[in-house]
């Protein structure tokens, strides 16, 4: 790629798009580019809506508009592409606006929504848009005309690269760009005991974690449904589901979940702890991770459990087996095999051995995944796509 532009030249104005202003794994990898970013070489500015994503943009120094972006769901009546084509029209002028007033270089949608919302106006105003996509879902006719107003696709693995590359009309546009996390910084953040300690929990007591936003797609259910074979040989064993809905909808699968415990006799095992700024020192406490994603994208989890050298046990989808090399750092089974997850699950939790020497391993393996190499990538991407 091309080399960094000289000291005298200003430094770029780059604009992050992010739709919503929750905190999730998209919007951690975001706080992690911007902290990493060369402000000799660009200038950050983030559009998004109000929310908990706000105060933190703020403690990195990052200026932020706020810019309501609706979610832009398929259509599911009559009245609903015209709704859709009115909120689109209504961000491109939005965002037009955007981009002449703060002088805008390069605009970084940090989803695929974002990008929706987005890329209309950077096209229009003659800037390059680089398109972040971070979901494994089926994009069909919408993907392609996405894809068409991309200067650039970066994609979190290669499993979402292989999905994207059918919408493609040019694959020079399309990259790989893995997240990545501070692993030093990561590593310092965890206070082992600390939430074992909270939970009242003793050293002896095997802790399994599964650190997700509470959604379908993430596995909790086929977790619960292996539980019962796995607490039968461990009936300690204590289960930590880390995380939280982020819609209406999820809230209401949070609701079915809370349920299913309740009736399937597990409420004595399962902890439901919510969100936690504290996940480097759950995971610390824990002996091992769970990731039993339907279709994970990254799995970002995953990688924050190797880089404490926890071993992981995963679903063999997307981009999981990108990150768990499967007996050398973990275990990956078939996703809705509840009895390979479980027989994985026993397995590890009867032999410490094995997880301490899978765990020495995956600490290591963790170094291929360190923000700075995530920066580094996609800075030079901006140097790429501003020089054209």
């Amino acid at each position: 790629m091309n080399p960094s532009p000289s000291p005298a030249q200003a430094p770029r104005r780059v604009l992050f798009v992010n739709h919503v202003a929750g905190v999730s794994g998209a919007e951690l990898s975001l706080l992690g580019l911007l902290a990493g970013l060369d402000r000799a070489r660009f200038t950050p500015l983030v559009a998004c809506p109000d929310g908990p994503l706000v105060p933190r943009l703020r403690r990195l120094g990052v200026g932020r508009l706020l810019a309501p972006m609706r979610p832009l769901r398929r259509p599911r009546n009559l009245a609903a592409p015209l709704s859709l084509l009115l909120r689109v029209g209504s961000s491109t002028l939005r965002f037009s606006r955007i981009i002449r007033r703060r002088r805008i270089d390069l605009v970084h949608a940090n989803s695929t929504t974002a990008h929706l919302h987005a890329a209309f106006a950077a096209r229009l105003s003659g800037v390059p848009v680089l398109w972040h996509v971070r979901d494994l879902v089926p994009l069909g006719s919408l993907g392609r005309v996405l894809f068409r107003l991309a200067d650039a696709v970066a994609c979190v693995s290669d499993a979402v690269r292989l999905s994207v590359a059918p919408c493609a009309d040019d694959l020079d546009k399309l990259w790989t760009v893995a997240n990545g996390i501070d692993l030093a910084a990561f590593r310092a953040a965890a206070r082992p005991g600390s939430v074992r300690r909270e939970l009242h929990i003793p050293d002896s007591v095997p802790v399994l974690s599964h650190v997700a936003q509470i959604t379908p797609w993430k596995g909790h259910e086929f977790l619960l449904a292996a539980l019962p074979r796995v607490l039968a040989a461990f009936p300690a064993l204590r289960v930590l589901l880390v995380g939280r809905p982020m819609s209406s909808e999820d809230a209401r699968f949070l609701r079915t979940l809370r349920r299913r415990v309740e009736d399937a006799g597990l409420a004595h095992a399962v902890t439901f702890l919510g969100w936690r700024d504290d996940v480097p020192s759950v995971i610390a406490d824990s002996d091992l991770v769970v990731l039993p994603s339907r279709a994970e994208p990254f799995g970002r989890a995953a990688l924050e459990a190797l880089a404490l050298g926890k071993p992981v046990v995963a679903t063999r989808s997307g981009g999981l087996p990108e990150l768990v090399r499967h007996r050398q750092t973990g275990l990956l089974v078939d996703y809705g095999d509840t009895r390979a997850l479980a027989d994985a699950l026993l397995f590890l939790l009867s032999s410490p051995d094995v997880r301490r020497h899978l765990g020495l391993a995956a600490a290591g393996d963790a170094e291929r995944f360190d923000v700075s190499r995530t920066v580094n990538q996609l800075q030079n991407l901006y140097d790429d796509l501003l020089e054209k």
